[in-house]
């Protein structure tokens, strides 16, 4: 018997719903799992038999169309599905729209429609629907002690953004745990960073205060602020040096800090760089005092939620997972950091400063964001150091586990540890202390 038209569509629609239920399971459970984050084995089943009986239902009436295709019932059925599909997009964004408006946590979360690590609505999102308790949380992550958080607690600065408040026992607004009188004196060693700069359970883990524990005739100052991008460190770094005579100056990057530097707004407004006529340009100052008035001029540039967590499925498709490899913005990135890391080796030479850098990277590696900094900062022929290269040679030696749990903390950041490895590199390498 000749084969019809009508047969031959439902024939494609059946292959279509069997091929879109196995092909289209395992990226989509893996995206749904990464997104959830932590949730209970309870959940977590919940979420695999669901998607499982969707997947089981999916191909079973894919078979049972292309085997009923002459009956009406399944080609009305399949009208009917086929309509639903189409129209699914809207009862998505209705969906997603409902579940943000009742609040519920798993349809807030940013994640499923910006990308943290360079999207000024990942932190809108955070600010609109109540997940930053900022002053809390960046306390928290430079892990200070009770002498920094009485006197010297995150504040807002209008060029900088945020940083810590300058008191008379700690007029630089530096991590330390003793009052000091700055002098302009040789012997200086600025350690300028982000939280990485700051991290340690305790103040003498952090990497500056174990440098000053193996370099005994300099003073070493931690500038390190949690939360800032290049942009913001460039800047700490232009308005501070001149209270010091021919320091050694440490610029610490996180590979991310690059990111960041586009950015306006992470959890609370910054300033940023904009490249006209090939010149960086500071914007966005003064920083807005808070977010409300930032939320004013600068709403939420999403339109549609559904397409925007699309957008974010297919650059985890593209990336495997793994946000490190994202390409997203990238040119803008590599633009701006370029005319930072110029910034910083211009206002070096301009003040006769000795310069040095040091990279960081989160638990997932460097990536291409590594090989751009250590491109750069060799164009300019400046000594720096690959933290990731020193940890893992340092696993060559014996030792039990895999790198981030021996290097990092709960908190994502280096421990104790690994802090001390790098504290160790750097007086070896920058400082000629004799290797032990």
């Amino acid at each position: 018997m000749k084969t019809s038209i009508r047969e031959k569509v439902l024939i494609f629609i059946g292959v279509t719903w069997i091929v879109a239920g196995t092909v289209a399971f395992l990226p989509v459970r893996n995206f749904l799992l990464y997104q959830l984050g932590s949730i209970s084995p309870t959940h977590r089943e919940m979420v695999l038999i669901v998607m499982g009986s969707v997947v089981f239902i999916l191909v079973c009436w894919g078979f049972t169309t292309i085997t009923y295709r002459r009956t009406n019932l399944v080609t009305n059925l399949n009208l009917l599905l086929v309509s639903i599909v189409i129209m699914s997009p809207l009862l998505m964004e209705i969906t997603l729209r409902t579940g943000i408006a009742i609040g519920h946590p798993k349809f807030r979360t940013p994640g499923l429609y910006a990308n943290v690590l360079s999207d000024d609505d990942y932190y809108k999102l955070r600010i609109v629907w109540g997940l930053d308790n900022i002053d809390k949380e960046r306390a928290e992550s430079a892990n200070l002690d009770e002498f920094q958080r009485g006197s010297t607690g995150l504040a807002y600065d209008p060029i900088l953004g945020w940083a810590y408040t300058r008191t008379p026992q700690n007029p630089l607004g530096v991590i330390t745990d003793t009052p000091y009188v700055v002098e302009a004196m040789e012997g200086s060693v600025l350690f300028y960073g982000d939280s990485f700069v700051g991290a340690g359970k305790l103040m003498a883990d952090k990497i500056p205060q174990q440098l000053q524990s193996l370099l005994p005739g300099k003073t070493v100052y931690n500038f390190g602020v949690p939360g800032y991008g290049l942009d913001q460190i460039y800047l700490r770094f232009k308005q501070s040096h001149d209270h010091f005579e021919k320091p050694v100056v440490i610029i610490g990057i996180l590979t991310v800090d690059m990111d960041r530097c586009i950015m306006k707004n992470r959890s609370r407004p910054k300033p940023y760089f904009l490249i006209k006529e090939n010149e960086l340009v500071l914007s966005g100052v003064p920083v807005e005092t808070n977010n409300d008035s930032y939320l004013k001029k600068n709403p939420i540039g999403i339109t549609s939620y559904f397409g925007a967590a699309l957008v974010q499925f297919a650059e985890y498709l593209e990336t495997g997972g793994n946000l490190m490899e994202s390409q997203h913005r990238r040119g803008e990135i590599e633009r701006v950091s370029k005319r930072l890391i110029e910034g910083i080796v211009q206002e070096a030479n301009d003040n006769s400063l000795d310069l040095r850098f040091v990279i960081f990277v989160p638990t997932s590696g460097g990536g291409w964001r590594k090989a751009f900094l250590i491109g750069e900062i060799e164009r300019w022929g400046i000594p720096y150091l690959d933290t990731e290269a020193i940890l893992i040679e340092s696993m060559a030696k014996p030792k039990l586990g895999d790198f981030a749990s021996l290097y990092y903390d709960e908190s994502d950041h280096h421990n104790k540890l690994a802090n001390g490895i790098i504290a160790k590199a750097i007086a070896e390498h920058f400082f000629k202390l004799p290797r032990q």
